[in-house]
């Protein structure tokens, strides 16, 4: 089994890479499917959606067979140079999305100072259908947060509290971009990794021990100080 070397950002912005960790590779035996929103179909020309329907007018009709697709409003999808000339684009996939659970887990990993109100905010601007949500938008994002803190473990002990946050034996790390984000449980990072997919980031997935992953968050901040850490794995985060 080969371990895939983590990305690193570079002062040009190109990707190189450095040695992997010596822990075994993730290969993302731990990271869940998205079963957020059924992959959909989108026009590559101006990424409006696209639906299983022939367009209501077809100039090029006694010509040309009727497209099989359209966009929502019923026009053929945008024209594109082939070797026949000039036709309509082919639909491509776009990919899930998070389901509205995993979205405001996500974003509480990350912002954990959010309010519910914030949340919402956030959801609203990314068009999640919060009608959706069997009740309250407002009761039922604030149950799912009261019910994040409960089973997350507490990471807010520093080094001088009098009892520290126990650190993690194992710590999975997900990096994507100029990104390297590190959790204690495997399902917030499979949903990090989900999230970072769905950027169109390049990511690479490690299972390490917490003293290695100790040794290569120094490494990070030394060696590539630009790099964006997110460390919600517990223990000392010094």
């Amino acid at each position: 089994m080969t371990t895939t070397p983590l990305h690193r950002p570079d002062p040009d912005g190109a990707h190189t890479t450095d040695p992997a960790p010596t822990d075994p590779p993730a290969d993302h035996p731990w990271r869940p499917a998205v079963t957020g929103v059924p992959a959909a179909l989108c026009c590559p020309e101006c990424r409006e959606p696209v639906h299983a329907v022939p367009p209501t007018e077809w100039p090029l009709a006694g010509w040309a067979p009727r497209p099989a697709h359209s966009h929502l409003d019923g026009t053929a999808l945008c024209p594109v140079s082939g070797p026949g000339g000039s036709g309509p684009a082919e639909p491509v996939t776009v990919p899930a999305r998070l389901t509205v659970w995993q979205a405001v887990r996500q974003s509480w990993l990350i912002h954990p100072a959010w309010t519910v109100i914030d949340h919402l905010g956030w959801l609203d601007d990314e068009a999640y259908d919060l009608e959706a949500l069997r009740g309250d938008p407002a009761t039922v994002v604030a149950g799912w947060l009261a019910e994040h803190r409960r089973t997350t473990p507490d990471t807010t002990a520093g080094p001088t509290s009098p009892n520290p946050a126990a650190p993690p034996e194992t710590v999975y790390v997900v990096a994507g971009g100029s990104m390297v984000a590190a959790f204690a449980d495997e399902v917030s990072a499979g949903i990090q990794d989900d999230v970072m997919t769905l950027a169109g980031l390049d990511t690479a997935a490690y299972r390490l021990t917490w003293a290695r992953w100790v040794q290569v968050r120094t490494e990070l901040r030394t060696r590539y100080p630009e790099t964006e850490i997110i460390d919600v794995s517990g223990g000392d985060r010094s």
